[in-house]
């Protein structure tokens, strides 16, 4: 078998009644296009520069703080894999501040910029289709409450099914209303 070189990433994820609606849609695409399922989640912060073993230390060290609310902007699409239909939410102080206590708490060498978003799926689709089913989503809600954070592992890169299936959950943390 292959070694593949791993990453470690952080995650928001949403409340239940909004991670329930999400996981059904990422389910449902999954199965009409045959791609991978996935938790809902927003990347808060991701690298191969990151110790997995200290990792639960960072997400407790880093996550102080209370719920996120993040304001849906638009439904989305791109020619990039992981963001093949996706929810974009506007920028939050919130979330940028967690971003960044994740960066600092883990000592990772990264510079990176938060694009808070939330993929429906991961699929090689033409740009005719991902536009049709981009316009023709209607999400129930504004704004989308995150009240937990988790810390996964998997393949470095995500460029298809096999690297989905990699990501492991190393832990979690609640956060307090």
């Amino acid at each position: 078998m292959e070694q593949r070189e791993q990453m470690v990433a952080f995650w928001l994820v949403p409340a239940r009644a909004e991670r329930d609606f999400f996981a059904s849609l990422i389910d449902l695409l999954a199965l009409r296009f045959n791609a991978p399922r996935f938790e809902p989640h927003v990347t808060l912060f991701g690298g191969d520069d990151i110790n997995p073993a200290g990792a639960e230390q960072v997400l407790v060290n880093a996550t102080q703080g209370s719920r996120i609310e993040l304001q849906v902007e638009r439904i989305a699409f791109s020619s990039e894999y992981t963001k093949t239909l996706f929810v974009q939410f506007r920028r939050s102080k919130e979330a940028e501040a967690l971003s960044q206590a994740f960066c600092e708490a883990s000592g990772s060498s990264r510079d990176y910029k938060l694009d808070p978003h939330l993929s429906l799926a991961y699929a090689d689709l033409p740009v005719h289709e991902k536009k049709e089913i981009a316009h023709s989503l209607e999400l129930p809600f504004e704004s989308v409450t995150f009240d937990a954070v988790k810390v996964i592992t998997g393949h470095a890169s995500t460029s298809g099914p096999d690297d989905v299936a990699s990501w492991r959950v190393l832990a979690e943390r609640r956060l307090p209303r």
